[in-house]
């Protein structure tokens, strides 16, 4: 490994010790593990969809997008999902902290 690959790995060992990293990985394993959250997501995805595909029709585009709000409200009221969701926006913010440093 030459000393570049070596700085890389010692700014990439850093990054994954900062705290929010730590946390939105772990708040990541477990909506990954949360059957209820992924099949919330899936749900709120599928509605969006089809509210996509169905805006030229009233009727069902409003069907969906009552289901989507549903699903996204049940979601979004989830306190493992509103973390995350705050943890990653830190963890950007972070990346963009770093790309701005570099540039």
């Amino acid at each position: 490994m030459n000393n570049f690959e070596q700085e890389l790995q010692n700014v990439k060992d850093e990054v994954m010790n900062e705290e929010c990293v730590k946390e939105y990985f772990r708040l990541k394993n477990i909506i990954d593990s949360d059957t209820n959250i992924k099949s919330l997501d899936a749900e709120m995805k599928k509605h969006q969809k089809m509210m996509c595909e169905n805006e030229d029709n009233d009727e069902i585009y409003l069907k969906e997008k009552s289901l989507y709000e549903s699903y996204k409200n049940e979601l979004e009221s989830n306190p493992v999902w509103l973390n995350f969701q705050t943890v990653k926006e830190e963890v950007y913010s972070l990346l963009v902290e770093i790309k701005s440093f570099l540039s």
